[in-house]
C-alpha cells in the first residue's frame, strides 16, 4: 500500500489512525504520570512522622535588614528610557568613534 500511490480517502484514514495512536499513547502517559505522582505523594505523607515534638530553640534575633534605597537605580533606568525614546541609538555606547 505504501509502495503504490494512495487515494485521498486512504491517506485520510492513515492520518486519522496515526493521530489516534499518538493521542492514545499521550493519554496513557498522562494517566501513568498522574498515578505515579499520587503514589509518591502518599508515600511521602506516610514517611513523615506524626507531629514530633520540637525542642525549644533559643537563638538570637535575625538582624534587621536596612531598607534599600532605589533612587539611584530609578534615575539610571529613567535616563536609559529617555535616551532610547529620544532616538539617540544605543544608550550604552558613549563614543561611536571607537566602533568604526
Amino acid at each position: 500500500m505504501i509502495q503504490d500511490s494512495m487515494t485521498l480517502g486512504q491517506a485520510g484514514i492513515v492520518s486519522l489512525a496515526s493521530m489516534t495512536v499518538v493521542f492514545c499513547v499521550l493519554l496513557v502517559l498522562f494517566v501513568a504520570v498522574t498515578i505515579f505522582g499520587k503514589v509518591a505523594s502518599s508515600r511521602k505523607a506516610k514517611a513523615q512522622p506524626a507531629a514530633a515534638p520540637k525542642a525549644a530553640v533559643t537563638s538570637a534575633a535575625a538582624p534587621a535588614v536596612p531598607a534599600q534605597d532605589d533612587r539611584d537605580l530609578f534615575c539610571v533606568l529613567a535616563a536609559a528610557v529617555a535616551a532610547y525614546e529620544e532616538g539617540s541609538g544605543n544608550p550604552m555606547v558613549r563614543n561611536r568613534g571607537d566602533l568604526d
